[in-house]
């Protein structure tokens, strides 16, 4: 099982999405504890302790997700060997580093410890530049996360991707980057499906079942859009044809005023442009005119007074 890459060009600071709030006990007293564990056998430490602090299921359960994305890092060289081993507890403890079946397989085993309801989920997790657009006929798995049962509601939670990310900006030389993200934990359906698609569909929980097709053709919705309070964009599809001269009118809706956007390329640096926005009837408008020929990723970025800058959105533009 594969982990699909983070987009981590791009690191923020602030964000619209926060609950980490009523768990600022449990985060701290589990990123203080330095109980050596060194193998499957020890873990029973982690959970004593656990047991021990909080009798909650909600809180046992993310004092085990903060215990796991605070140690255990993402293994690249596993990835790109495709090793499956990467995958079991045994490696996991000894190496402290997984690939996704791994992050999903330990939550799962905590858990089970304390006898909350948890599912792993396999499916398509999409994310990183190689993914912006896509033209394959059918998804293979690549990824896993957790659904889990707290207080009679089915949650889901990403360990890998709360972990860390994967900056792919150079294919040849990946580099893991360990900054724990709290978006991918109990992430809203209508949004963890933008760019996580169980392979079955009860594992979605939105209102709407999302097809493999409308998945696929989709924007690509990096993490910090998950953040933010969008609901809807324009275009709505990842590909953008397009001639010189002609001018692509992004559209987000939203309450949010956002004064202006940017437009940048990670290949094409004569591609960026930034811009006012025009605010109609709810939608933000951002007018970007199409200099550049050629095949290019194109992101849409915005920045707030919090924020070195948050990445929404990225397109295939292909300019005649």
């Amino acid at each position: 099982m594969r982990l699909l890459f983070l987009f981590v060009l791009f690191f923020v600071s602030g964000s619209a999405f926060s609950q980490a709030a009523p768990y600022s006990r449990v985060d701290s007293l589990m990123r203080e504890y330095k109980g050596k564990i060194k193998s499957p056998d020890e873990l029973y430490k982690v959970i004593h302790f656990i047991r021990e602090n909080f009798d909650a299921d909600s809180l046992r359960f993310r004092a085990s997700f903060i215990w796991i994305t605070d140690n255990i890092a993402y293994d690249i060289k596993a990835y790109q060997k495709d090793d499956p081993s990467a995958a079991q507890l045994n490696y996991v403890i000894r190496n402290k580093k997984a690939i996704c079946g791994g992050y999903a397989a330990l939550l799962k085993y905590f858990c089970d410890a304390f006898n909350i309801d948890c599912e792993i989920v396999e499916g398509y997790g999409r994310t990183g530049k190689a993914k912006v657009y896509m033209n394959q006929p059918f998804l293979r798995n690549n990824h896993a996360w957790n659904s889990v049962k707290i207080n009679n509601t089915w949650r889901l939670a990403d360990a890998t991707w709360a972990a860390g990310g994967v900056d792919d900006t150079d294919e040849e030389n990946l580099v893991y980057h360990k900054k724990f993200d709290e978006i991918y934990y109990f992430t809203p359906p209508e949004k963890f499906i933008l760019n996580h698609l169980p392979a079955r569909k009860q594992f979605q929980f939105t209102s709407k079942a999302v097809d493999q097709k409308i998945f696929m053709k989709s924007p690509l919705y990096l993490s910090d859009f998950l953040k933010d309070d969008i609901s809807l964009v324009s275009p709505d599809t990842s590909l953008i044809r397009a001639k010189m001269g002609d001018t692509i009118v992004f559209k987000l809706k939203t309450d949010k005023k956002i004064s202006k956007l940017y437009a940048f390329s990670n290949r094409v640096k004569k591609a960026a442009y930034d811009s006012p926005t025009i605010y109609k009837e709810g939608w933000i408008e951002f007018c970007y005119p199409v200099r550049i020929q050629g095949i290019y990723n194109l992101y849409i970025k915005y920045y707030t007074s919090m924020s070195d800058g948050l990445v929404l959105l990225a397109y295939r533009l292909e300019v005649n």
